[in-house]
């Protein structure tokens, strides 16, 4: 009797085995999420790495030292195949000679000395802002904003200005007209623009 029951306990505890490894299932193989890395040499990897140049053109921007080519010292007889309307003996500065930029440039206006290095440059561009986001039309509330302690307000006569200088020395000159909005930046040697509007001379 005792091995009859010892029989079919056996016989049940394999039927059980039997039946679990039947019903077992395969693991199901899950694809990883989007935010899993992307494995060496893919897009991602190849990207440039921070500070790295790019690709991509700088914007166009007016600084103390100029725009695009025309820059504060840059020669006159290097320059001379990007400029517009030469001209040498104004009115005003009759040693002096003055020409515009060409394409986007159209509306940057630079003064050469005798020695035919550049010592101004003004841009009247509406599409051409500095580094720091102010442009031609803005009020003068508007550019004391963005420049606070480096910017000084200057009045001569009628006139109002709003120079901006920086630690090397150079700066903007920002002209602007009756309503107080700006209709020019001129970029030069901050002392220099500063005594030139001061005296109201041509900036010779």
């Amino acid at each position: 009797m005792v091995m009859k029951r010892i029989g079919l306990l056996v016989l049940v505890a394999a039927v059980l085995v039997g039946s679990a490894a039947c019903n077992k299932k395969e693991p199901v193989l899950t694809q990883p999420s989007p935010t899993t890395a992307l494995p060496t040499g893919s897009a991602a990897a190849t990207a440039p790495p921070s500070g790295a140049p790019s690709a991509t053109a700088e914007p166009n921007h007016f600084t103390v030292e100029g725009a695009g080519p025309y820059r504060i010292g840059a020669a006159l007889e290097a320059l001379r195949p990007q400029l517009d309307e030469i001209k040498t003996g104004g009115e005003t500065c009759a040693a002096n000679t003055t020409a515009k930029g060409k394409g986007a440039w159209k509306d940057i206006q630079m003064s050469f000395r005798p020695d035919g290095k550049i010592y101004i440059v003004i841009n009247r561009s509406t599409t051409i802002p500095t580094p720091s986001g102010a442009w031609v039309g803005m009020t003068l509330a508007s550019v004391s904003s963005i420049y606070g302690p480096i910017g000084q307000e200057l009045t001569q006569g009628p006139h109002t200005a709003y120079l901006v200088t920086t630690d090397t020395g150079r700066g903007m000159m920002f002209d602007l007209d009756d309503s107080k909005k700006v209709i020019a930046m001129i970029a030069g040697e901050a002392n220099y623009l500063k005594t030139s509007f001061l005296g109201g001379t041509d900036y010779c």
